[in-house]
């Protein structure tokens, strides 16, 4: 009696296996860089505070919204029902760089700020000139 060959059997069984596991892979990767993507796009629609402009004249840019990016430096006040003063330091795509205070009222709880870890702020800024956050997300 004949036998036969298993062999492409076998092979059609293991180039499925491998396809299944190609677009398994390629799914994955496709859901990765739309969830990076959409970490990448907080607050879109929102400029970018111009680190050099706020020192130049920050009463000038009174209750604009503005996004700003960085690493929490310090706490410098907090209290229960106003909320906490951080010191951000910040590095912008022009080469601007250094510390701005962001007041975050006490109402904005969602995120534990820490110190030493990096956010993306959005801001307006309040008729002294000091920004005030209106929304936090973590970076």
């Amino acid at each position: 009696m004949a036998r036969r060959s298993k062999s492409k059997t076998a092979n059609k069984n293991n180039v499925a296996v491998y396809a299944m596991i190609a677009l398994a892979v390629i799914a994955a990767l496709v859901i990765g860089k739309m969830a990076l993507d959409k970490r990448a796009q907080h607050f879109a629609n929102t400029s970018e505070l111009s680190i050099e402009e706020f020192r130049e004249n920050a009463n000038s840019m009174s209750g604009n919204e503005y996004q700003v990016t960085g690493k929490i430096s310090e706490k410098l006040k907090w209290t229960s029902d106003r909320g906490q003063l951080i010191s951000l330091s910040t590095e912008q795509a022009e080469g601007q760089q250094g510390n701005i205070g962001i007041m975050v009222p006490a109402d904005i709880n969602q995120v534990n700020l820490e110190k030493g870890h990096s956010y993306t702020f959005k801001v307006t800024i309040n008729r002294e000139g000091l920004p005030v956050a209106l929304d936090v997300k973590a970076y």
